[in-house]
């Protein structure tokens, strides 16, 4: 029986498994980390009556926001964090207390077109043996946390990709491309930054000094969200710098964290920081300095596909500002004027030349979203249900639920528990998996 057992995983693995945008320790897990934080209550209810006062438990993660739609129909959506141990086996609770709770039974997808499932394996071994294999495959990620719950329970759970095959495929094949160049141009980028930083105080004030390494403790979590918030605030207020425009990021540095919509939080936190940093700017060269040190951050997380919306949203934008001979040829002539001497790169073209295939990459994951909505509409009118849960990276999520929301739907985002950080190889091997022919 274990044998039998051991033969099927390995002709079946990977087969249900595709790539998702998911973010290995990013600021996306730094988001998840400091949700817990702005959350007032663990337990997070809902308020409203047709969102069924559903709860996530405290030790699994948190609803960070909830939309009450029009047509009769819920969608959970979990932000996936794949290659994280720690989230999946919370992913997994969560879907557990759906289940349990909420009478779910339809669990929808990213990186998948499939309806398979493990559900077959039940017969082949008792549950313990099955939990014990689901845990080892778990922590190498070969699996993901709705395939442990399925494997090591027996839960009724029925299953549905939302990918259009055709688009899923360009998408893969813009990754494979990315992987060609992205060691060169992370080298490029990394000697930029590195000069950058040694170029930052020759040319910064006291207050941006003090700026930058409140945000850069904040990034190695030597301080957490509030206490980065603090220090921003306090520069706010001695500057008399208006933020009626952030009403999130007003409202938490008062306390005032009871309606707080954690995803807006988030993406107001990039607009105060420029707000600010343009107000405690006293010239051109600190100005330019801080473009160049943001655009080599996105660049950076661009190309280790860790990239959150806000700063893909910043990258849209500020298309101008990413140019990388303009890079280099601003911080050499910063470093000859401050005799230091810096050895800046001129392999610029590791950049330039393969920008538009960056851009195609997530302008193909963005494209994806609509399919996700016209196969969530069609699996929940198939099997006449009025609930399911929607696994999908966090990248997703702001069109997602603006698309949910146009189409009627209620739905409730909840961010898994990650207090770990997550692996940056295996989640790059997870990433670079080629998609296997479907299981017949």
């Amino acid at each position: 029986m274990k044998k039998r057992l051991q033969v099927l995983f390995v002709v079946s693995l990977g087969c249900i498994f595709g790539v998702s945008l998911c973010y290995a320790e990013s600021i996306w897990e730094k988001q998840q980390k400091a949700s817990q934080e702005a959350t007032p209550d663990a337990t997070t209810s809902t308020s409203s009556i047709v969102l069924n006062e559903i709860t996530i438990p405290s030790q699994y993660g948190s609803i960070i926001e909830t939309h009450e739609g029009t047509n009769g129909k819920l969608i959970v959506h979990i932000q996936d964090a794949h290659a994280n141990y720690e989230a999946q086996k919370n992913i997994a609770g969560i879907l557990e207390s759906l289940i349990s709770n909420e009478n779910l039974n339809l669990i929808l997808r990213e990186g998948s077109i499939s309806t398979n499932d493990f559900t077959y394996i039940r017969d082949s071994a008792p549950i313990e043996e099955r939990k014990k294999k689901a845990d080892e495959l778990l922590k190498k990620a070969i699996i993901n946390a709705e395939e442990y719950l399925n494997i090591a329970s027996d839960y009724p759970m029925s299953f549905q990709g939302i990918e259009e095959r055709s688009r899923y495929d360009e998408f893969v094949s813009a990754l494979w491309e990315m992987d060609k160049f992205k060691d060169i141009a992370l080298e490029y980028v990394n000697k930029l930054t590195a000069a950058a930083d040694s170029i930052k105080p020759k040319i910064y004030n006291a207050e941006l000094l003090a700026m930058d390494k409140a945000k850069k403790d904040y990034e190695n979590e030597t301080i957490v969200l509030s206490a980065y918030y603090k220090i921003l605030d306090d520069i706010i207020k001695k500057k008399n710098i208006a933020i009626e425009e952030f009403p999130n990021f007003a409202a938490f540095v008062k306390g005032e964290i009871k309606d707080l919509n954690i995803n807006s939080l988030f993406k107001e936190e990039l607009l105060v920081e420029n707000k600010i940093h343009e107000a405690i700017s006293e010239n051109d060269d600190q100005k330019t300095l801080y473009k160049v040190l943001t655009a080599l951050s996105v660049m950076d997380k661009m190309l280790r596909v860790k990239l959150v919306p806000e700063e893909y949203e910043y990258f849209l934008d500020n298309k101008k500002d990413f140019d990388p001979q303009v890079w280099a040829d601003f911080l050499k002539e910063k470093s000859d004027e401050s005799n230091l001497g810096l050895n800046i790169p001129n392999n610029y073209f590791a950049i330039s030349d393969n920008l538009l295939k960056v851009e195609k990459f997530y302008r193909l994951a963005g494209e994806r979203e609509k399919a996700f909505l016209t196969k969530t509409e069609e699996r929940m009118k198939k099997d006449n249900v009025q609930i399911a849960a929607l696994i999908t990276g966090g990248f997703h999520t702001p069109t997602l639920t603006q698309l949910l929301s146009d189409a009627g739907y209620s739905y409730i985002v909840v961010s898994p528990r990650v207090t770990t950080k997550t692996d940056d190889d295996l989640y790059r091997s997870t990433l670079k998996r080629e998609w296997l022919p479907e299981l017949k």
